[in-house]
């Protein structure tokens, strides 16, 4: 088996190479449904500092002023030093948030596993392709994914050792990870519950009231010395990074936590089959979709650290031990709020991919743990077979998942397992281009096709009725398309498959985004005596090719 030597090296050159990744492809990437908002909202941040706290026009942005802006200030104020569009430039920055996601991963699993299951954490995360394909165009979800690893990270390691770096370390990273969204303020309380645990051991252990009180006052203190300065500074870097919660510092991230806990999004979501408004849905949903988005070998390790779990925490130290519990609940009761308080909810899981590696790191020592005890109880010879079978099992979920990723790319997040019948399955059935970032595709496609058929006529403007993200497809079409409302005459219509929008509209389909069966996005022509274009040649006369 591989040395921790060699697994961190193994780690280190998988991050390099998803950076060179990330540096080649994150070009590639549209422009999903909220990202215009996204984008004026950071501007209009970057604009009220540097007005000096003057310019509020963030308040004017929908309802953007509930999140803290984090990352759309930093990504407006870095667009002006780089010379991509905005849009590249927040994929480019968002990526490199999941990078950071990735590298938190590795070393909060190195905490709980040593060499071994951090690189087997990271792996397992950076394969699972709705993590990776929501790295590159989702500003709330990986920043905040990011955020909370690296927090769990160094609250782990303050059970450890609580100096003040640590201190200072966890406060500024929770702090940032409180300017993405404000829900995080969940995790400050889960890191005090195993020292409340510790300092009830010797009651439940040994009914011995004298300890459990001096423990009390111990822990009492060490919420003075250490947990409260890590509250108070946390706090003052999420106002900093939060305009709309410095005009009222208490009040207004009370009010946004509020909001958020019963958020009154109301649209139709898919789940197996059924349509069902986002605010009313079933327990399972949660559950459900992680069961389909994640990769199987993945769900059959959570398991396997689920039947080794006591073996496991056994094994662990005291700090471990904690570290555990607080990775477990900053999981866990997320989940366990949806499935008892069914709270609106809509676009598959992407509002918990901070789960996603921390299920990873469960994941990898849940791998551990069953190797360990297969291991133990065979022969030397068959000792040697089942380390080879072990790294083949390995090799063979990589390259498995790394075909299934390529094939999907850029919309590596629409990923579903064997479970839901893979892709082509799970189309009609279950959400799959939610973004709609294939409207770049399509845009670019039909402009192609057009420019192939003898282009638009001089001083002509063609419209291009839009069934979906507005901005999505605009942005990519020429200055002689004008896009329009989807019902409006025009001489196209863009459509995404969600809600089965391309029945909307009747026309020859030419144009078809699709990826492993599944149609992401069709673009009609609503002329007559026109073609079907797929891309490579013409198909005159031939019917279009309908959704499965």
């Amino acid at each position: 088996m591989l040395t921790p030597k060699s697994c961190r090296i193994l780690a280190i050159a998988i991050l390099t190479i998803i950076a060179a990744a990330i540096l080649y492809t994150f070009r590639d990437y549209g422009v999903t449904w909220d990202e215009e908002l996204q984008s004026r909202y950071g501007q209009a941040v970057a604009d009220y500092y540097l007005s000096f706290f003057k310019d509020k026009t963030y308040l004017q942005i929908f309802n953007l002023y509930l999140y803290g802006g984090m990352f759309d200030g930093v990504a407006a104020l870095l667009d002006s030093f780089t010379p991509f569009h905005i849009y590249e430039t927040r994929h480019l920055l968002n990526a490199f948030f999941g990078l950071l996601g990735l590298w938190g991963t590795w070393k909060l699993g190195r905490f709980f596993g040593g060499e071994g299951v951090a690189l087997c954490a990271l792996i397992f995360c950076a394969a699972t392709p709705s993590f990776y394909g929501h790295m590159f165009n989702n500003p709330k979800d990986i920043p905040y994914a990011a955020g909370i690893v690296w927090t769990l990270y160094h609250m782990s390691r303050a059970y450890v050792k609580p100096t003040w770096g640590t201190l200072v370390k966890l406060s500024i990273v929770y702090g940032l990870t409180l300017g993405v969204r404000v829900g995080g303020i969940m995790v400050y309380a889960f890191w005090l519950a195993p020292m409340g645990i510790v300092a009830l051991l010797p009651f439940l252990k040994y009914r011995d009231f004298k300890a459990a009180r001096a423990s009390m006052k111990n822990v009492w203190n060490a919420f003075l010395r250490l947990a409260l300065p890590v509250g108070l500074l946390s706090y003052a870097i999420m106002l900093f990074c939060w305009p709309w919660a410095q005009q009222h510092p208490i009040l207004n991230p009370l009010r946004a936590l509020h909001e958020f806990s019963d958020f009154p999004q109301d649209v139709e979501v898919l789940l197996d089959g059924t349509s069902y408004r986002s605010t009313d849905l079933p327990w399972s949903y949660v559950p459900i979709y992680f069961g389909i988005q994640l990769p199987e070998l993945l769900l059959g390790l959570l398991a396997a650290f689920a039947v080794f779990s006591a073996r496991i925490f056994r094994n662990f130290n005291t700090a471990q031990k904690q570290g555990m519990v607080l990775l477990l609940m900053t999981s866990g009761v997320p989940v366990l709020y949806t499935v008892l308080g069914h709270p609106a909810l809509y676009d598959t899981v992407r509002h918990f991919l901070f789960i996603v590696p921390l299920a990873s790191i469960l994941t990898a020592l849940g791998a551990r743990e069953f190797y360990t005890y297969i291991n133990e109880r065979l022969g030397h010879p068959a000792k040697t077979v089942l380390a080879a079978s072990a790294v083949a099992a390995g090799l063979i979920f990589l390259t498995s998942q790394a075909i299934a990723m390529a094939r999907l790319h850029p919309y590596e997040y629409i990923y579903a397992n064997s479970f839901a019948g893979g892709v082509h399955g799970a189309y009609g059935r279950y959400e799959s281009d939610y973004w709609g970032s294939s409207f770049k595709e399509a845009a670019e496609d039909l402009d192609a096709y057009v420019s192939a058929h003898g282009g638009i006529p001089p001083g002509k403007i063609w419209k291009v009725a839009i069934c979906g993200p507005w901005s999505s497809a605009s942005i990519y079409l020429p200055p002689n398309f004008k896009p329009v409302i989807a019902n409006e005459p025009a001489q196209f219509f863009i459509s995404t498959t969600r809600w089965m929008c391309q029945n909307m509209r009747p026309g020859k389909e030419i144009i078809r985004v699709e990826r492993m069966g599944a149609p992401l996005a069709i673009v009609k022509d609503l002329r007559d005596g026109y073609v079907y274009y797929d891309g490579n040649k013409d198909h005159r006369n031939e019917p279009p090719v309908l959704p499965p």
